[in-house]
């Protein structure tokens, strides 16, 4: 009998994306440097999928991201592209090429009511979304369809309450919530850190990092009484505390994830 030395199929993994609107190398390199220096240690070691939002006339310009990302300490994997050019450069590069994600954005759009957000001038832009391989997976029918059948099984119904924090969460901390929310009592420090599947709600200060919705969950939210955070995140998709109103940073607000955005919104007592 033979013994199973690997496996390969396809998957859908959820990705840090860094979409970039200037084809000027320099101006790029420089926006993303600024955007990774106010918070190193969240970007050390991620997988990155490169998305030009513009033409890329400088045929090293994919080539000298690679390098770039390298010293940033992130991982680039791929760009997700239909532009020939731009796909040769990928090529050049040793980078994957992905498809663009046109089914997921039209199927959100008939799943809610899109809301206008405020569109700032901007050079880079890093999000997390699902990103898929269409090529292994169609190669791998079969084993897929065999995954389905076992996906489809209803669940047995567990019902897990969230973890509770009577304390405030002190820098240098961590407190990680895996498939639950969690609820912290007192405030959230600066260096501290909150990872939850689920909600996190503090009912004190948050000044550290609160990450939500951390295994991809995109209806997590985050609800605080006061909201000055190093970094609030959902479901990779993240804000700076320089990025947050000021109006939004005294009182209960919610944080929630609409358009692959996140949107805060006060909350009346």
């Amino acid at each position: 009998m033979s013994q199973k030395i690997i496996e390969l199929k396809g998957s859908i993994l959820t990705l840090s994306v860094l979409k970039f609107f200037s084809d000027d190398f320099a101006q790029t390199q420089q926006a993303l440097r600024e955007k990774v220096d106010q918070a190193p240690s969240f970007f050390v070691g991620i997988p990155v999928v490169l998305e030009p939002q513009v033409e890329l006339q400088d045929p090293t310009f994919l080539a000298l991201m690679v390098e770039f990302l390298h010293q940033l300490q992130m991982i680039p994997i791929g760009v997700r592209t239909k532009d020939e050019t731009i796909i040769n450069q990928a090529q050049y590069a040793g980078l994957a090429v992905f498809p663009p994600e046109e089914k997921r954005a039209k199927a959100k759009k008939e799943d809610r009511q899109p809301e206008s957000l405020p569109a700032g001038d901007k050079v880079v832009d890093i999000e997390t979304q699902a990103v898929g391989h269409s090529e292994v997976e169609s190669q791998n029918s079969e084993v897929a369809s065999a995954e389905v059948v076992e996906a489809i099984t209803p669940p047995e119904q567990v019902v897990q309450s969230a973890m509770v924090i009577n304390r405030s969460i002190r820098s240098g901390q961590q407190i990680h919530a895996p498939n639950q929310d969690v609820v912290i009592t007192g405030s959230v420090n600066p260096g501290a850190e909150v990872i939850a599947d689920g909600n996190i709600t503090v009912f004190g200060k948050v000044l550290g990092k609160v990450i939500a919705g951390a295994s991809g969950n995109m209806q997590a939210k985050v609800f605080a009484t006061e909201l000055n955070p190093e970094i609030v995140c959902i479901a990779g998709v993240y804000q700076l505390s320089d990025d947050i109103d000021e109006k939004y940073k005294k009182g209960l607000v919610q944080v929630e994830l609409r358009q692959e955005k996140l949107v805060l919104s006060p909350l009346t007592k």
